[in-house]
């Protein structure tokens, strides 16, 4: 009984671990289109659109730079940018933003925002786009 009880100890532990690093692997901070609206009008604040540049001739958010996470200098092209601003990140619906957003926490940027469901979000929303 006693190694039953070690036994199922041990493996809540073990899953208490895992899930807390499950957790730190997915830091993204992740926000509404509301939310990321309104954080796009404050100071200090890029908007980074990841997609390609055939997506982007389909229409993108006012101010928003192009930086294609499926192109090969996109880590030469992060690189240089500056990791005290604040970015927003978007994509056509939340996974290159995702993972784009990951990769720059890992990279050493602090405040790096995703939009949620991405442009198409935003479209549906009823929010302006611009070609």
């Amino acid at each position: 009984m006693k190694t039953k009880l070690l036994f199922l100890f041990a493996l809540s532990l073990i899953g208490t671990a895992t899930f807390a690093q499950s957790a730190k692997k997915d830091s993204v901070n992740v926000l509404s289109v509301e939310q990321f609206e309104k954080k796009s009008s404050k100071k200090n604040t890029l908007i980074i659109d990841v997609r390609t540049p055939e997506e982007v001739s389909d229409g993108h958010l006012a101010q928003s730079i192009n930086v294609n996470f499926l192109g090969e200098d996109f880590a030469q092209q992060i690189e240089v940018l500056n990791k005290k601003t604040t970015y927003l990140i978007y994509c056509r619906t939340g996974v290159k933003s995702r993972k784009a957003a990951d990769l720059m926490q890992k990279t050493g940027f602090k405040h790096v925002y995703m939009l949620e469901g991405g442009i198409t979000a935003w479209k549906e929303a009823g929010k302006p786009t611009e070609k």
